[in-house]
């Protein structure tokens, strides 16, 4: 689980910036031990000046970059913050655009459900994901349904801009929540199906698709695996009217990430930021509880329909 999150956790807040060329493990040490530093939300608790005395001498036999991953991890460790993490190299690679779920959609009765995969960062993948989503929503708009199901349940996180872009006709215009860090604060929003951070694109296009029955009410569904910009997708649910979560709760990884490449390759996943939704509340790296638990041997046809029974009670979609 661990291991499947760093992969797929790769970027919640911007591109990664790519680090120079260091002439020495101690400078490429250095140099990731400054990001940490800079950019750490919980920079404050670490005494930094015994901090990288500790790393280097930690470091101080290795002959290449590699050498110095332990004492990055050892530093990581002593943040205490989960979500930030080392990416090997190897690990950093992000899968073939062609191989990477996009979302799907499918109805029954008058509720339509849509599933909304991990999106790993990647530009020539991006407008396929997105592409397939608008094509999703349509194809199950078509039926007018007067409900909707989203399903994050498996979804571990990566680039959050995609999947809020193929949610747009199912969010409110307007600030759908926002990233709070130690030197400020960062709102999402939506405008004209266009997802926005401090007003400014994330995606590649917008969702120019419209529902049929427009604001309709939404049950999230979600689980263990919902993680990351997965738990930050329900976050621009919380507070919107007629909405509920269904499911177990999530994995806890409620913080923004940001990547910075290093020099061989590796990425250094830095969590940047606090979740805070449209209504003020703060989240953090502990589990989302849903509104309507259940447990987790329950079958996908039964939380289906635990969803859709609440669906039938909201105005505009009671059950004839």
């Amino acid at each position: 689980m661990r291991r499947l999150l760093a992969v797929f956790v790769v970027l919640v807040a911007g591109l990664a910036a790519s680090a120079p060329s260091p002439a020495s493990p101690r400078e490429y040490l250095v140099y990731a031990l400054n990001l940490l530093r800079a950019h750490s939300i919980d920079r404050d608790s670490l005494d930094w000046p015994e901090v990288e005395a500790d790393a280097l001498h930690l470091a101080a036999n290795a002959s290449g970059p590699a050498g110095t991953y332990p004492a990055i991890q050892s530093v990581i460790h002593q943040l205490g913050n989960p979500h930030t993490s080392l990416l090997t190299p190897a690990q950093a690679v992000p899968p073939l655009p062609q191989t990477i779920e996009v979302p799907t959609s499918w109805t029954s009765g008058d509720v339509a459900v849509l599933t909304i995969p991990q999106f790993t960062f990647d530009p020539a993948a991006e407008r396929r994901y997105v592409d397939a989503g608008q094509t999703a929503v349509a194809n199950a708009d078509s039926s007018r349904p007067c409900g909707w199901i989203v399903d994050l349940r498996g979804n571990v996180g990566g680039a959050m801009a995609p999947m809020l872009t193929v949610l747009a006709p199912l969010l409110d215009e307007g600030v759908l929540g926002s990233f709070q860090g130690p030197d400020g604060t960062s709102a999402w929003t939506l405008r004209d199906g266009q997802v926005l951070l401090d007003g400014k694109p994330q995606a590649a296009e917008a969702n120019p698709v419209r529902l049929a029955r427009p604001r309709p009410p939404v049950a999230v569904l979600t689980d263990g695996r919902t993680a990351s910009s997965g738990e930050l997708t329900l976050v621009a649910f919380r507070g919107r009217s007629r909405t509920a979560a269904f499911g177990q709760a999530t994995a806890g990884f409620v913080t923004g990430n940001e990547a910075f490449r290093l020099s061989d390759g590796a990425e250094l996943l830095v969590t940047t930021s606090r979740a805070v939704d449209r209504a003020g509340r703060v989240y953090d790296n502990t589990p989302i509880r849903p509104d309507h638990p259940l447990p987790a041997a329950t079958t996908n046809d039964e939380v289906v329909a635990a969803a859709t029974a609440w669906l039938h009670t909201q105005t505009g979609c009671a059950h004839r």
